[in-house]
This record gives C-alpha cells, sequence and structure tokens, in this order.
C-alpha cells in the first residue's frame, strides 16, 4: 500500500475521512435523533467513497445497510416522540430534570414514577435509614438536617435522595417538608430496573444527578460564607 499525499488528502479521501468524523461525533450526542443523524450521514458518505474511489460493492452493501438500519430506528424515534404529550407538571420534570432525553423515553421514566402530595413535616428522608423512593420536587420546599442541625433546603428542581438510591447507602441527612409539597416519587427497586434497562435513560438521570449536586453544593457554599459573614469557595 502506497500512503501517497494524494491518497491522505485527495477528494475521495476527505469524504472517506469525512465518514469517520461524523461517525465519531455521532458517538459524543446524548440525544438519540442526532446519533441516528450523523451516524446516516457517516453511512452515505463510506458508501460513496466505497463505491467511487475504492470500487468495493461489499463495503457499499454493508454500509448501506447500516444507513438503512439508522433510518429505521430514527423514523421510529421521531414517530414516539410526535406522540409523546406532557402536563404542566411532567413538562418541568422533564425539562428540569432531563432536557437531553428524548421525549418517548422521559415518558418511560415518568411512568416509572408516582405523583405525591405531601403537607409540612412529612419526612422524605431520614438520617442513617435506606432510602426507599427517589424524590423529584416539583413544588414546596424540604428543609435539610444532619445531626439535628440545618444544613440547607431542596426546592422545585432538586431530587432528593438520589445517592442513596443509587448507591444503596443510607441517607447522611433528613430532609422535611416545611410547606405543602408535591413531588414525583420512584421506587428505587423500579427505577434501577429501568436504568439497567435503557442505557439513554440511565446516562440522563446520572448527568442530571451530577447536575442537581453541583447545585447543592453552590447553595451550601453560599449559605456558609453568609453565617460566616465570608466567601466560601
Amino acid at each position: 500500500m502506497n500512503l501517497t499525499s494524494e491518497a491522505l488528502i485527495g477528494n475521495g479521501a476527505m469524504i472517506g475521512h469525512a465518514s469517520y468524523v461524523l461517525l465519531i461525533a455521532s458517538m459524543l450526542m446524548t440525544r438519540m435523533v442526532w446519533l441516528r443523524i450523523l451516524a446516516i450521514g457517516s453511512g452515505v458518505l463510506a458508501a460513496v467513497y466505497s463505491a467511487y474511489w475504492l470500487d468495493d460493492p461489499v463495503s457499499v452493501f454493508w454500509e448501506m445497510l447500516f444507513v438503512l438500519t439508522n433510518v429505521g430506528q430514527l423514523t421510529i424515534t421521531s414517530y414516539l416522540n410526535r406522540r409523546t404529550r406532557f402536563t404542566t407538571e411532567e413538562r418541568t420534570f422533564y425539562e428540569i430534570a432531563v432536557p437531553g432525553l428524548e421525549p418517548a423515553h422521559a415518558r418511560q421514566l415518568l411512568q416509572a414514577g408516582r405523583w405525591v402530595d405531601a403537607e409540612p413535616g412529612a419526612v422524605l428522608t431520614r438520617q442513617g435509614e435506606r432510602v426507599s423512593d427517589l424524590v423529584f420536587i416539583t413544588s414546596g420546599e424540604a428543609r435539610v438536617e444532619v445531626d439535628g442541625q440545618p444544613v440547607g433546603s431542596c426546592a422545585t428542581g432538586d431530587f432528593v435522595g438520589e445517592i442513596s438510591v443509587s448507591t444503596g447507602i443510607p441517607a447522611t441527612a433528613t430532609v422535611t417538608a416545611v410547606a405543602p409539597i408535591r413531588y414525583l416519587a420512584f421506587e428505587r427497586g423500579v427505577l434501577m430496573k429501568l436504568l439497567g434497562r435503557s442505557s439513554e435513560i440511565a446516562q440522563a438521570v446520572e448527568l442530571s444527578y451530577r447536575h442537581g449536586l453541583r447545585d447543592k453544593l453552590i447553595r451550601a457554599n453560599m449559605a456558609m460564607a453568609k453565617a460566616t459573614g465570608g466567601s466560601a469557595q
């Protein structure tokens, strides 16, 4: 094989390179629709390259089969997304918690949960005890205490119990509603089964956990700075 500059950067070679660039880009997508679109583009370019520059009918056949498979999957996903409808509070959960998830997958996640209304004083998690439900607050506020001392709060858009649910360790804090509260609860066993079946949902939930923990840490630092009259890092 002679590796000449023409072979590496000629017109045909650039089409071949572009097909791999699109394939790599597709693997970086968090939304399945964009993954499929980029994969289709990659397959089409690879088929053109194989047909006109490599004269390789076997590669053309498999690249076109790859394209058709992704077109079929994209069609199914788009159809399911168009059929998916959310109530106002379901859309709140979708847009805050898992905005990168396809609507059809978000519907699967929502169906795994149940809506709960609780009065002030309701305990969402208790320090030292295992957490049975992952909670996502859609309205209301809750107080967070460690060893009986207030350390923060949770409100609309916050998860409660995500560390305990994902790891199985007992809760590190007690979280108590301080106002009428409405939340979406996911029973741990049901949620873990769903995450095990769907890598897309699992990745979206994991990303939401990370963002939520980051926001809680920022709020805790701000509260500490306010309490001490300084600046917490």
